[in-house]
């Protein structure tokens, strides 16, 4: 029989490996996208060691259609006692919250213009820098995104394909496995998508990209800012 002692030794060690692990183990995430006209479907799956999840999405109307079918509506009675139930609650409730929330919104405090430019200074860069640490530590062994995008107003449309080219233009300098096709369509409006991406994932390389982030002067200052405004 083991003792406390070698019980929590040997808890101590396990817990350990399994942080060592969970760190430096590779983590393989598989996501497939697909959105056409108001149907969204796809699928997502994350593999670790010999683990492995999956998540699959159906279109909408294919699943509002079989819930339909497999959940009946109440009866009249029923709905109409239902509803009867609710607006009595919520008349006892709201009469007491009335008051309370008038005067919680009399001692709300909120950020000033100059307040809020101070906060986009200071986290600008170092939020720039761990985005771009984080899209250089993936590992992306495939990818693909294809967009056909329109807006009612043809001008919204041209500033929208501007920024998505600028943006996949970005992206595709550190993650050179990453094609996109970008289809802006000025005469209707539509938005399409396609979305296929196969990630290796090593938890540790981020630390390091965090932890300078957390611990940024402007970060911190930030951070102090938030803290003495919304206590």
């Amino acid at each position: 029989m083991f003792t406390a002692i070698e019980i929590v030794q040997i808890v101590a060690i396990v817990s350990l490996l399994m942080v060592l692990l969970i760190l430096f183990c590779a983590i393989d995430l598989m996501v497939y996208l697909r959105k056409k006209d108001q149907d969204i479907s796809g699928s997502i799956v994350i593999r670790w060691l010999f683990l492995s999840y999956s998540k699959v999405f159906y279109p909408h109307t294919a699943v509002s259609s079989a819930s339909k079918k497999d959940h009946p509506l109440l009866k009249k009675e029923e709905m109409e006692n239902f509803e009867y139930d609710v607006v009595k609650n919520f008349d006892k409730v709201s009469k007491g919250k009335i008051t309370k929330e008038s005067k919680s919104k009399k001692k709300k405090k909120e950020l000033n213009a100059k307040d809020t430019l101070m906060i986009f200074n200071n986290i600008k860069k170092p939020l720039l820098r761990l985005v771009r640490g984080t899209i250089c530590n993936l590992k992306l062994r495939c990818g693909r995104c294809e967009v056909s995008f329109g807006f009612s107003d043809p001008a919204d449309t041209g500033i929208l394909c501007g920024f998505l080219f600028g943006l996949f233009g970005s992206v595709n300098q550190y993650l050179k496995n990453f094609s996109y096709f970008l289809e802006p369509k000025f005469d209707e409006k539509v938005l399409n998508l396609e979305f296929k991406a196969d990630v290796r994932v090593r938890i540790y390389k981020f630390i390091p990209h965090v932890l300078r982030f957390t611990f940024d002067r402007g970060v911190l200052r930030t951070g102090w800012l938030l803290v003495r405004t919304y206590r």
